[in-house]
């Protein structure tokens, strides 16, 4: 993440429709600490791919690192272009992995979440460029854009 601070009041301009998938891992056994890292290590070549490949749909991420757990967030153009990349070849090899080192073990947990957007609203103060707007356009906010409800009914 930039660590340039816009000072101010900032929104995102999206385009019509997206998707945001949500992805990590949890580490559920302290012992497993290996396990766990060589699960997060996998998701660096996925990330270098779609960085790399733009046509794939793929808009953004931001990765989130709690004390249990690792969280990417992700931002995607369709739910279709996501859904085509999971099928891929460095996707199925580090599920295969996955399946194959920590099995059903119980000490690592994986998890994903993938939601269809068709409004959004979001609001950035005193912040680097972030999420939503790191992913498509960030604006400052004006008169037309100053309350959640005007940010969320823009055409």
């Amino acid at each position: 993440m930039s660590t340039k601070i816009h000072n101010g009041a900032f929104t995102a301009e999206t385009e019509d429709g997206f998707v945001v998938f949500i992805i990590g891992v949890r580490l559920n056994k302290i012992r497993a600490l290996f396990k766990w890292l060589s699960a997060i290590k996998a998701m660096m070549p996925m990330l270098k791919e779609l960085y790399q490949n733009p046509e794939l749909g793929f808009l953004q991420e931001q990765t989130v690192i709690g004390w249990r757990t690792v969280t990417t967030i992700q931002y995607w153009r369709t739910y279709e272009q996501l859904e085509t990349y999971s099928k891929g070849n460095i996707h199925s090899e580090a599920l295969k992995n996955f399946y194959k080192k920590i099995g059903k073990s119980g000490s690592v947990g994986l998890y994903h979440e993938t939601y269809k957007v068709e409004k959004d609203e979001s609001l950035y103060i005193n912040m680097p460029v972030y999420g939503l707007a790191k992913a498509f356009s960030h604006i400052r906010i004006n008169n037309k854009l100053n309350t959640s409800k005007k940010r969320m009914e823009r055409a």
